[in-house]
This record gives C-alpha cells, structure tokens and sequence, in this order.
C-alpha cells in the first residue's frame, strides 16, 4: 500500500480515523490556536499601558535665571480609574473561556463528521459483501434451474434468475462505483486529498444505548461546550456592561520631567541647575452623552447574549430528544431484524429451495424469499450504521463522550 495510506495499514478503525481527524484537521487546529492566543491576551489586558516617553528640543533657548533651557525629558504612565483594569482582566478571561468552548465545539463536530462518514463507508462495503452473497446464491439456483429444464422442466425458472441475477449485478455495480465518492467524503473530513487511498472501515462498534433522558438534559448547562460558549459570552456582555460604566470615571497620569539647563551668562547661584517637574494628569470624561451611548449598546449586547443563549437552549433540548428518539429507534430495528425477521428470512428461503428442488414450489417463491431476506439484512446494517451516527450525534449536542463509551462495548 502506498505511503498515503501508512496512518491507517490495512485495517481502518473509527478511533484510528478519530485520532487522526483531531490531529490533522486545520479547522479544529485553528481554533486550538484562536483559543491558546486569546488565552494569552488575558495577562495584556490585566496590566498597565505602556509608559509614554517625551523628548523636547529647544531650537531657540528658553532663557531663565539660571541659564538657558536646551532641552527636555519626560516619562509618564496612566493608571486607568478603579475597578477598569480587573474589568477588563474579566472581559478577556469571558472571551478566553468562550473559545475554549468552542474550540471543543469544533473537535466534537468533527467527531461527527467522521463518524458519519466512517459508518457510511462501513454500511457501503456490508452492503457489496451481501449483494455479492446474493449473487453467489442465484447463480447457484440458475445452475438448479438448467438442471431441472434439461430434464424437462419448464425455462421461466431460469429466466427469473438470469432477471433478478441481472438487477443485482447491477445493483453491485452501482455500489462499487459508489466507495471513490465516499473515500473522498472521509478523505475530505480527515484533511487528505480526496484520492488518498483507503482500506474498508474494519469494524462497527455497537452497543445498545443506556442513557438517563432526564439527567442528561439536566446536566446540559455543564456539559454542552456551545451552551457553556454562550453563557461565557453573557458574562463577557455584563462585565462590558460594568466597564462601560467604569468609563465615566476619569483616568490618571503620572510623570515627570528633566529640564537640560545650560550655564548662565553671569555667575549667579544654582547656575546651570537641571529643573526636575513632577506632573499629574486627570482624565475629564464630559461627554456624558457618549457615556450613555456606550452604555446602551453594551447593554443591548447583553440583551441578544443572553436571549441567545435561552433559544439555543430550548432548541438544544429538542435536538437531543430526537437524538435519542432516533438511537432508541435504531437499537429497535436492530434487535428486531437479528433477533426474529432475519432468521425467519433465513428459514423461509432455506424452506422454499426445497421445496423448489423437490418440485413442490414455485421458483418466483424462491425468487421473493431472497429479496425478503436481502432487504432486511440491508435494513440492518442500515440500521447499525445509522445506531453509530446518532450516536456521533448525541456526543456533539451534549458534550457527553458517547464514542468512546461505544468503543469499549461489543462490536458485533
């Protein structure tokens, strides 16, 4: 196999497919460095601005007592009013967070990507392997039916085969045309060119779903990275909301300044003495009308932040009861068609070919028999495929692992 494929071997497993998804997908890369540089933003926003150094020459020589003034130095340093700097240490430990929760927003959706993508590619190569059987088993049912018209039977049993041989070769042919546009699918999710070659997904993991409905949106508030995002962002609005308030109290400034003094023309005390001058300055913020303006729109970002937050909590909600729904439906069909229609299936074609062989049975009997078993074993790995996407699915609504828990279960 070639180098493009060394990640995965020949055998591709979804956890293997997961791993390498977190560790090469740009996007969630991205947000792993958004979220890491506002992470460092918080030690900027907590400390002081950065001093002011002033520099003064004079091209024509202030003269004073005590000799001419050459130039000037100065060193000043702003103090924000109280209570501004913690706020804004506030304001960036809220956006921080915020993106953290995101960031683990973006690797539990590519979870899913990969996961769905990993499942259709599995329900794919089961669906080749049962349609190959199906063929297997109609060409063998030709054979008898040849048998049976050489010694004097009739020729529409063999004609019936060579029909339904022909609508399964091409059903064949339309799902190995099918893997190039599927490998490209979990390509793409896992970051390689969309030719990069791939082995069939292995295995599925399975294992019915065991989860308390009631605790699990309870615990919602805590474990949803995108609820979690949202609510940090509230908390980001109202501190604004504070700052915004803080803003009408003034700033201070600090400094201090060093005169170069030259000698003076006559022989006078302290001649050519450096002035040193302390300087404080205030901040005076008049403009009351802006004040309140920044205010209102601070408080109205709050307003959306938080009236966000409450939608998506109640669609959120419903997203996980259909989730569940959904799981609960496949964990049904999948006992149902293992436990009792497919060994019934089984049974009724295994019935009819002796009866068919031993002259008792219609072959179109035989031929529906083997449709009957052919749709419900599709239905059931349909069913296991989409068992594993819901799965996917839960993790990414509730921020709950439900893949690797899945992973440590059967895998039938």
């Amino acid at each position: 196999m070639s180098a493009m494929a060394d990640p995965f071997g020949t055998n591709l497993t979804l956890r293997a497919a997961l791993d390498y998804g977190a560790e090469n997908n740009p996007k969630v890369q991205a947000a792993y460095h958004q979220w890491k540089g506002f992470e460092e933003n918080i030690a900027v926003q907590k400390g002081l601005p950065d001093p002011t150094f002033t520099y003064g020459y004079y091209f024509e020589s202030v003269e004073t007592r005590v000799g001419p003034q050459n130039q000037r130095f100065g060193l000043t340093q702003k103090f924000p009013g109280f209570g501004k700097r913690s706020l804004q240490k506030s304001i960036a430990t809220d956006l921080s967070a915020a993106i953290g929760e995101r960031y683990k927003q973006e690797k539990l959706n590519l979870d899913f990507s990969i996961t769905k993508a990993y499942a259709e590619l599995y329900y794919l190569k089961r669906s080749i392997d049962i349609t190959t059987d199906r063929i297997r088993l109609i060409q063998d049912l030709e054979r008898v039916a040849l048998t049976r018209y050489k010694a004097g039977a009739s020729l529409a049993p063999s004609l019936q085969a060579q029909v339904e041989l022909g609508r399964l070769e091409d059903r064949l042919s339309s799902l190995n045309d099918l893997r190039e546009p599927q490998v490209a699918r979990l390509n793409a999710t896992l970051n390689r060119p969309s030719n990069a070659p791939l082995p069939w997904p292995s295995s599925l993991p399975y294992s019915a779903i065991k989860v308390d409905q009631t605790i699990l949106l309870k615990e919602l508030n805590r474990t949803s990275p995108e609820l979690s995002a949202l609510a940090h962002q509230v908390e980001q609005d109202s501190h604004k909301v504070q700052l915004a308030k803080r803003e009408r109290l003034p700033d201070f400034t600090l400094g201090v300044q060093y005169i170069d003094t030259g000698d003076a023309a006559m022989a006078v005390n302290d001649s050519g003495k450096d002035a040193i001058i302390g300087t404080v300055g205030i901040s005076l913020p008049l403009w009351f009308g802006k004040n309140r303006a920044r205010i209102a729109s601070a408080d109205y970002q709050r307003t959306a932040a938080r009236l966000t937050l409450e939608n998506r909590a109640q669609t959120l909600d419903a997203d996980i009861q259909q989730a569940l729904y959904q799981l609960r439906d496949a964990d049904r069909k999948i006992n149902l068609y293992q436990e009792s229609l497919i060994p019934k299936a089984e049974q009724s074609l295994e019935l009819n070919r002796k009866g068919y062989e031993a002259g008792n049975m219609e072959f179109i009997n035989l031929i529906d028999a083997e449709r009957i078993l052919l749709e419900f074993e599709l239905s059931y790995e349909r069913a296991r495929a989409d068992h594993l996407k819901y799965r996917a699915e839960l993790s990414k609504l509730t921020g709950t692992d439900f893949l690797t828990a899945i992973e440590k279960g059967n895998d039938e």
